[in-house]
């Protein structure tokens, strides 16, 4: 399995932001964010009522990545393997393909 190094993924995938948190929500890496610790808790939550969302409606245990978009933003938050996440950013909404694609590379299958 491939490291994770956030400057590298954040190159390969054209993204704009990104960072690498455990899955206590704490930062253990960051680029272009300001707030991180903040971010990296949003997104920690995000994740866990999803993965809840997923086990309730759909019996499904084992939620390995969501997709946020607005009209002109995008956030992809993808779990690296058990204990830590990976958060990318972009300012251009047809950078998700790319994005994914990446995350795809290095993530566990």
């Amino acid at each position: 399995m491939k490291q994770a190094d956030l400057q590298t993924l954040i190159e390969e995938s054209k993204a704009d932001r990104g960072l690498i948190f455990n899955s206590e929500g704490n930062v253990i890496d960051s680029l272009n964010i300001s707030k991180e610790n903040n971010v990296a808790a949003m997104a920690n939550v995000i994740l866990t009522m999803a993965n809840e969302f997923f086990q309730d409606t759909l019996q499904s245990d084992k939620l390995n990545q969501i997709v946020l978009t607005s009209p002109e933003a995008l956030a992809v938050v993808s779990k690296y393997d058990d204990s830590h996440i990976v958060c990318l950013l972009a300012n251009d909404t047809s950078k998700e393909a790319i994005i994914k694609l990446t995350l795809k590379k290095i993530t566990p299958q």
